[in-house]
C-alpha cells in the first residue's frame, strides 16, 4: 500500500516531505541526507516506471511488478536508515497521509453528488471521512493482491473483504443520511453502472 504514498512523494516537492519527515522523525542530518537520496532515487523509478507506461504496447503489469520492486527497495533502505521507533512513526506519518488523501478524494466526489441527493455540508462532511476510510481500505487490498494469481479461494475471501468493506460504509453512511437520501444515492450509483457497461 505504501506505493500510493510512494508514487504521491514521487510527484509531490520532496523538499517539503523532507523537511516534515526531518521535523517529525528528528532525524540527524546524516538520516536526513540518506532519506532524500532514497526519496529521490524513488521519484525517479516512478517517473521512468509512468514514462514507460506511454509506450506503444506497455503492459500495465510492468508497471505494477516495477512498482512493487522499487516500493520493496526504497523501504529496505528506509529500515536502514531509521531507528525502529522512526520507522514506526514513518509508517504511522504514511498512513495519516493516505487516508487524508482518500478523505480529500471522497469530499470531492461527494461534492459532485451532493445536490442530486440532497445532502447537507454537515452531512458531507459527516460522510467523507467514512467514504475515505472505504477507499483507503479497498486500494490497500487491491495493493496487496496485485501482480498475483489468485486461486478460487482467495478470489472468494478478497470478494467477501470487500463486500464486508462496502457493507461497513453503507452502515455508516445510513447512519448520517434519511433513508430517501440513501435511496436517491443508490439510483444514481445504479444509473452510473449501467453508464459505465
Amino acid at each position: 500500500m505504501a506505493l500510493s504514498v510512494n508514487l504521491m512523494a514521487a510527484d509531490a516537492d520532496t523538499d517539503d516531505i523532507m523537511a516534515m519527515l526531518t521535523k517529525e522523525l528528528k532525524l540527524s542530518d546524516d538520516q536526513s541526507k540518506k532519506l532524500d537520496t532514497e526519496i529521490q532515487k524513488f521519484a525517479k523509478t516512478v517517473d521512468q516506471l509512468k514514462a514507460d507506461q506511454e509506450k506503444e504496447g506497455a503492459e500495465p503489469e510492468d508497471l505494477v511488478k516495477g512498482a512493487k520492486k522499487a516500493q520493496e527497495e526504497y523501504i529496505d533502505q528506509v529500515k536502514k536508515i531509521l531507528t525502529p521507533d522512526q520507522y514506526k512513526q514513518y509508517e504511522a506519518i504514511k498512513e495519516k497521509a493516505l487516508k487524508g488523501m482518500f478523505e480529500d478524494l471522497a469530499a470531492i466526489k461527494l461534492m459532485d453528488i451532493q445536490s442530486k441527493i440532497d445532502i447537507s455540508d454537515d452531512q458531507l462532511d459527516k460522510l467523507a471521512p467514512i467514504m475515505g476510510d472505504s477507499l483507503y481500505q479497498v486500494v490497500t487490498l487491491a495493493w496487496e493482491h496485485a501482480g498475483h494469481r489468485l486461486r478460487v479461494g482467495q478470489k472468494i475471501r478478497l470478494a467477501r473483504e470487500l463486500k464486508h468493506i462496502q457493507k461497513q460504509a453503507r452502515d455508516d453512511s445510513s447512519k448520517i443520511l434519511s433513508k430517501e437520501q440513501m435511496a436517491a444515492w443508490d439510483k444514481l450509483k445504479e444509473e452510473q453502472q449501467k453508464k459505465n457497461k
